[in-house]
């Protein structure tokens, strides 16, 4: 095919396009800021003063079930897990936890420009790593707490991942390394450590009732939480939130960013509600006689 040739292709293909261009409906146009609902007709919603926007985005965060104990965690709460929904539970939350340094580590990296956000992010990462203790890294530490479950080593790093956990795992991932970091810290650090406090608390003291499980055992709560029957109330996360709120009140201060942020804290939370549905569905669900009852009348 000679060079003329090409040309008089490629023109004829953009003669076609520009043909029916106008056959495209405008009325179908996404946005191209927005949830896939929103059309390129709606406006943004305007600027909210930084105050107003981190306490809608905290509410919507503290609401939300999937974010904090969604049915899953109030069955762990209540202790009617018995032990080996248990251990199931702890090998699909190390393979959660065991990249969690890698999201802190994404957004410090991703933070080119801004020294107060790098700082931030930095010593999160340290604390996330166990201020360079391997034996203190923290998902090091849901691996002592998995010996204490019965559950080796070996059996918590090679665990396969329901589809739920390894979805959640690497979207998240997804989100902190392709979005903005402004965005990262509203799906990984705000999103995530604002609401582990309070559940980490109620499951420490849950695991301590229905196992007398003792102290070393439930560090990666107390790390993570502070533990209000001891005097160590380091809270690590609440720290994390505090100061992912700070850059997030800095930094969304207008109507682009601030719908970009929200976006990224609701991906976060849909995110968080699959990987519940997965441990309540394979801890909890397929326990249930009625289960098996549905799925051989499915096949059948």
């Amino acid at each position: 095919m000679s060079s003329n040739d090409t040309v008089v292709r490629m023109e004829r293909v953009r003669d076609v396009r520009e043909a029916n261009e106008t056959s495209l409906d405008t009325k179908l146009d996404h946005a191209p800021i927005g949830k896939p609902t929103r059309r390129l007709s709606d406006p943004l919603p305007e600027a909210q003063p930084p105050e107003q926007f981190v306490k809608e985005l905290t509410n919507h965060i503290v609401k939300s079930a999937a974010a904090n104990v969604g049915p899953f965690y109030e069955e762990l709460i209540a202790g009617r897990i018995p032990i080996e929904g248990l251990r199931e539970w702890i090998k699909q939350w190390y393979f959660d936890s065991r990249t969690f340094p890698s999201v802190i580590a994404q957004i410090a990296a991703s933070a080119t420009y801004y020294y107060d956000a790098r700082q931030f992010m930095g010593a999160n990462l340290a604390e996330e790593l166990g201020e360079f203790d391997p034996a203190r890294e923290h998902p090091v530490l849901v691996r002592q707490l998995g010996r204490a479950l019965g559950v080796s080593d070996e059996e918590l790093e090679f665990a396969e991942p329901y589809p739920e956990t390894l979805l959640y795992v690497e979207y998240r991932q997804h989100l902190v390394r392709d979005f903005h970091w402004l965005e990262a810290i509203a799906a990984g650090s705000y999103a995530i450590e604002l609401t582990i406090p309070g559940r980490f608390r109620k499951i420490a003291r849950a695991l301590k009732k229905q196992l007398s499980l003792n102290d070393e055992a439930l560090e990666v709560f107390r790390i993570h939480a502070g533990d209000e029957e001891l005097e160590l109330n380091y809270g690590g996360d609440v720290k994390h939130a505090m100061e992912a709120s700070n850059l997030i009140r800095k930094y969304a201060v207008t109507a682009e960013m601030q719908e970009r942020v929200r976006l990224a804290v609701w991906r976060s939370v849909e995110a968080r509600k699959v990987y519940q549905a997965g441990l309540f569905r394979e801890i909890i669900l397929k326990k249930d006689p009625n289960w098996k009852k549905f799925w051989t009348a499915a096949a059948q």
